[in-house]
């Protein structure tokens, strides 16, 4: 059975955002999503400093290293993540993603927001570097946001 970190965001993306993707490459596990910060409770907001709008977007990054080649054991490790962020006209998100730690680095998060607007598509991409690898594992995805 895969290991449940009770921790405070991982929770709260797990339960608020059904749009959680996963890639599997080079021995690591990397979850990412990204939405609307407003599915924040205030409460969260508050312990980790995000301000709560449906006109900002959040994007979240999680990296595990698999122990014995699957997905029932892992560890949280710290990566390198080169992030671009833009719409489908081409401009430029700017993000700066920070990094969360809790229970002593048993769930180590990047999270970092973003404005949007009304039925804005959002198109992200990542070269994941975990510490210790020379290669990175590249993620692709992209959200629609709502304001109204």
């Amino acid at each position: 059975m895969k290991k449940i970190i009770a921790s405070t965001l991982l929770m709260l993306v797990s339960l608020t955002v059904c749009a959680e993707s996963s890639k599997i490459e080079n021995g690591y596990e990397i979850h990412y999503n990204a939405f609307s910060t407003d599915f924040l409770t205030p409460q969260v907001a508050k312990q980790y400093n995000i301000g709560r709008s449906k006109t900002k977007g959040m994007i979240n990054i999680a990296v595990r290293k698999l122990h014995g080649g699957d997905t029932s054991t892992s560890t949280a490790v710290m990566a390198r993540i080169d992030l671009k962020v833009q719409n489908l006209y081409g401009q430029q998100k700017e993000v700066t993603l920070r990094k969360i730690s809790e229970n002593n680095d048993e769930a180590i998060y990047y999270i970092g927001t973003f404005s949007v607007s009304s039925r804005e598509t959002i198109n992200f991409k990542a070269n994941v570097t975990p510490n210790g690898e020379r290669n990175s594992i590249e993620i692709k995805f992209s959200q629609e946001f709502f304001t109204d």
